[in-house]
């Protein structure tokens, strides 16, 4: 009788408990479906800049936010596409414009969209200089100049290299001297005024001009955005440059030992809220459909920052997979995402300089690497 007693008394217990924690998984999927819908009428909830959106917004879906393109901002950051052509970006405000329309921005698929420059200011370093003559302008055979190395002064700019004169001298290569303002020209094109020429150290310019011979007889540029004129090379920014393709006009322009500096002004209104970081340095994406990894992230909010709180935010766009793999990946409740990428070792701000960081001790052979296994070129 005891025995059956005990037997009914801990099946009770059994059931009470059972519903207890039945009762409570309830309650707590029901708090959490709850919480979820809350969180996704804020993921959901439009954060397009001002000023930013052109068009109508498309019916938003579960894979399409509805925006026509990625808007971005970007303060104190350099900004690497490919091969050590870049920028340091001061303040910048742009859109990603897939050239498909209704079409995610893919990060890996630099052709198939457009940087849209609505207003900013950046700096192609000297040595960024070199390398777009370098390894973009002049990246064919046979080519009148090589082995360029770009110098900037204040409001001039030099260009040291070698020199082959196709008509006059077939096949050698001869020490050349280039000098010359930079000004924009009515069409909005970049215009290198060449004053100065220079040939196994005899200056030829002046004497050119005198008898009348344009440098199309001495030399000639084949590149699309390029085109050498009688004493003028004109670089069109918006093909000269290595894909993604460039938009938006350039309102200002000057030289200085820094290197080029380039404003654009198109548009004034775009204005961005603040970026969701406590740094000096980042890339901030606030809206639109950005595909990263493979991976569409809609409605986007995602900051992208470096570990390091003394030095600038490097971003290397044709390598950015290899960056992130290196990083650290946060999420917010609200959905912003907040990618913390390895620092960069140089000293400096500027893409041109090339230093380590005094406070930093390597190994002979990683010296010029940060911890993504990028080379920073800093024993140069």
């Amino acid at each position: 009788m005891k025995l059956k007693l005990l037997n009914v008394v801990a099946c009770s217990a059994l059931l009470t408990a059972t519903s207890s924690t039945l009762f409570a998984s309830d309650h707590f999927i029901n708090a959490q479906q709850s919480e979820l819908k809350g969180l996704q009428k804020t993921w959901q909830q439009k954060n397009i800049p001002e000023g930013m959106q052109s068009g109508e917004l498309r019916t938003r879906s579960a894979r399409d936010s509805g925006a026509d393109s990625v808007s971005l901002y970007a303060h104190n950051v350099n900004f690497d596409v490919v091969d050590k052509i870049g920028f340091h970006i001061e303040d910048l405000a742009a859109t990603l414009e897939p050239k498909k329309e209704g079409e995610p921005v893919s990060f890996d698929d630099v052709e198939s969209f457009t940087i849209n420059i609505h207003h900013g200011k950046v700096i192609v370093p000297p040595e960024a200089l070199s390398a777009l003559f370098n390894k973009q302008i002049l990246d064919y055979w046979p080519r009148p100049l090589d082995e360029l190395t770009i110098k900037t002064e204040n409001d001039y700019l030099k260009a040291d290299g070698d020199l082959k004169l196709w008509s006059w001298f077939p096949g050698i290569w001869l020490p050349a001297d280039l000098g010359g303002t930079i000004t924009l020209s009515d069409n909005n094109k970049l215009v290198y005024n060449i004053d100065d020429v220079r040939v196994v150290g005899i200056p030829l310019a002046g004497l050119l001009k005198m008898v009348f011979i344009k440098l199309t007889y001495l030399l000639s540029i084949d590149r699309e955005g390029a085109q050498l004129g009688a004493y003028e090379l004109v670089l069109d920014h918006r093909s000269v440059f290595p894909p993604p393709a460039l938009a938006g006009n350039i309102s200002e322009v000057s030289v200085s030992p820094a290197g080029l500096h380039l404003t654009f002004a198109d548009n004034s209104a775009a204005e961005f809220k603040k970026a969701p970081v406590e740094k000096d340095s980042y890339l901030w994406i606030q809206s639109g459909d950005p595909r990263l990894f493979g991976i569409v992230v809609t409605n986007a909010q995602v900051a992208v920052v470096s570990e390091s709180d003394t030095t600038p935010l490097r971003f290397n766009l044709y390598d950015y997979r290899k960056q992130v793999a290196a990083g650290v990946l946060r999420m917010k409740g609200d959905g912003t995402i907040i990618a913390t990428l390895p620092a960069d070792n140089r000293k400096s701000p500027m893409v041109h300089t090339g230093s380590l960081n005094s406070s930093q001790t390597t190994s002979s052979s990683d010296e010029c690497k940060n911890s993504a296994g990028f080379n920073t070129n800093c024993a140069k």
